[in-house]
């Protein structure tokens, strides 16, 4: 095992190298940058009456850009951006000169509050009704949560976000439409638990048919194998040998896909955070780009394929704990 992830985290730092590499290389070639973005006002403003002239503004927008160093030629500001990198430095915001630690620091924990719950909702209610499915199979219990899992699957994000602040906020007035905390009140956990309810329900919603449908599958082919039927003869109650030993059994295809939800989650939530204005990774994303701050999406970027690389590697141990005779390739 130790050489396992030893040998893992050594092959993080080529990939990583790579991801920087091509998306840095991908965000120098996208038209439009974070100068040209910022003399928009200007430039609607500089009519036939103004001052200032053309020639001027074209000077000003040369200036910064040097100023900013964008000027140089791509593969010059990555090599000076990766050394930073490996100093431990993001670098700084070209639009407000903050530090970009700074900034998806204070964007990160409500990020981290929305999918963790997001995640348990969907993994504890999905793998519940996915094992209900699989020892109820056939019955109308069966159908109604197929029938509504394929519901689910088939309704875009952004309209089940509307649909629930529909009915939920504007209808029947019980939680907020949008926000991280109700403005003008003193912080409370009711008031914070009331804003996470409705974009953590649309995020959930979105992994829970797949889990239902893999552990329902998963449960099906465990339930006719010669172990349960010997567990089943030896006297066992149907619940301990459902929980016991077919439930456990199952729970591999149910981790890898919860692992993919993680990573899904965290780039998914664009969406919903943007829908709900909620202030997180993903609407920190929406703004950077319309801003081509690239420091800021590069740190994003890194922070994502990290945590996916990181995911993907705890993926591979959680088996080991689910089922033991699983075992890692030194």
């Amino acid at each position: 095992m130790g050489r396992y992830l030893v040998k893992r985290l050594m092959l993080m730092v080529p990939v990583l190298f790579v991801i920087s590499l091509v998306n840095f290389a991908l965000y120098s070639f996208a038209p439009g940058d974070p100068v040209t973005l910022m003399m928009n006002p200007i430039l609607a403003t500089s009519g036939a009456g103004s001052r200032m002239t053309m020639e001027k503004l074209d000077k000003m927008i040369e200036t910064q850009r040097e100023i900013r160093g964008l000027n140089r030629p791509w593969y010059v500001r990555y090599v000076f951006w990766l050394g930073e990198l490996a100093r431990g430095n993001l670098g700084r915001s070209m639009v407000s000169k903050i530090p970009v630690s700074e900034i998806i620091g204070d964007f990160t924990w409500p990020s981290v509050q929305l999918n963790l719950l997001s995640i348990a909702l969907s993994t504890f209610l999905g793998v519940a009704l996915g094992v209900l499915q699989a020892v109820r199979k056939y019955s109308l219990f069966d159908y109604t949560a197929a029938f509504f899992s394929f519901f689910y699957v088939s309704m875009p994000g952004f309209f089940l976000a509307m649909l629930l602040i529909y009915i939920f906020a504007l209808v029947l007035g019980w939680l907020p439409t949008s926000g991280y905390e109700t403005v003008g009140m003193p912080f409370s956990l009711w008031d914070r638990l009331r804003h996470l309810i409705l974009p953590a329900a649309t995020l959930s919603f979105g992994g829970l048919p797949y889990i239902m449908r893999i552990t329902r599958t998963a449960m099906l082919e465990v339930m006719g194998e010669d172990y349960i039927r010997t567990a089943r003869a030896k006297g066992l109650s149907e619940k301990l040998v459902m929980l016991k030993h077919a439930l456990r059994n199952c729970l591999i295809p149910v981790t890898t896909l919860v692992g993919g939800m993680i990573m899904w989650l965290f780039g998914g939530s664009v969406i919903v955070e943007t829908v709900f204005a909620w202030p997180g990774l993903g609407l920190l994303f929406i703004r950077v780009v319309r801003e081509r701050d690239y420091p800021v999406i590069m740190g994003l970027v890194m922070i994502s394929s990290l945590l996916s690389i990181v995911v993907i590697l705890l993926t591979d141990v959680v088996y080991t704990m689910v089922d033991p005779r699983v075992r890692l390739e030194r």
